[in-house]
């Protein structure tokens, strides 16, 4: 009986120990475990909203973009439908007359005649006084301002300019190349026009713009009956 007792009150204190274990395995089962991450999102405040000065900022950096935007398109388009063309420039004829170096000191009469090619379709040009100088080795010698004028669309322009050297005081240096080249019955000189003009399309005139034109080297005849080579002019805006 005493075996039987211990027995029996073993068998129940291992049955209590299997419910034991059973009910804390299934509440470890039951009960998760809680995530660190979505407690500290649980626990961070809502995002502040944005102040009224950071709108208007955006809102201008906006503005100002379709503004880039709409007037690169613009001057696209401008410029597709212009096609806007170089204008050329060229010495057709050069020479000189009362051609007298004396002591250094230069009196001369240089006549040019000078084209100007509006190739533009639907642009015309308008020109301010034009500056004429006729210059040797970086010195100008001669020079002279022509009129006014307007030079239509598609147009053809051929300007005569007389150049007067008076008493022009010159290096022996210099003195002394231009006696050279007399001899041979040209002077290699260089040619400079500067104006200011202004482009008109349809009823609209544009700004003014400096033009510079470089005619370089024109072999300026000592006489006006050799043949005359032409010489083409560089621009420069």
């Amino acid at each position: 009986m005493q075996k039987l007792a211990v027995l029996l009150v073993e068998h129940n204190i291992l049955h209590l120990l299997i419910l034991y274990k059973t009910t804390t395995f299934a509440y470890d089962l039951n009960t998760t475990t809680p995530d660190p991450l979505k407690m500290a999102n649980s626990a961070a405040p809502p995002p502040a909203a944005p102040s009224p000065a950071s709108k208007l900022v955006r809102i201008i950096v906006v503005v100002i973009l379709a503004l880039i935007v709409l007037f690169g398109l613009a001057v696209l388009i401008t410029w597709l439908i212009i096609k806007p063309k170089q204008l050329v420039y060229r010495i057709d004829s050069a020479s000189v007359h009362n051609f007298n170096l004396k002591n250094n000191h230069l009196n001369a009469t240089f006549d040019l005649l000078i084209k100007a090619h509006n190739p533009n379709g639907r642009m015309s040009v308008y020109y301010d006084p034009i500056e004429v100088s006729v210059a040797y080795d970086g010195q100008t010698i001669a020079f002279n301002t022509l009129e006014p004028f307007h030079q239509p669309r598609r147009n053809v322009t051929r300007l005569d300019a007389t150049l007067v050297a008076r008493d022009a005081a010159l290096s022996g240096a210099l003195s002394r190349d231009l006696r050279v080249q007399k001899k041979a019955g040209n002077i290699g000189m260089d040619v400079r026009i500067k104006a200011r003009i202004r482009f008109k399309v349809g009823i609209f005139k544009l700004k003014h713009h400096t033009l510079r034109i470089s005619c370089s080297p024109v072999k300026v005849q000592m006489s006006s009956l050799k043949n005359f080579e032409t010489a083409s002019c560089d621009l420069d805006w």
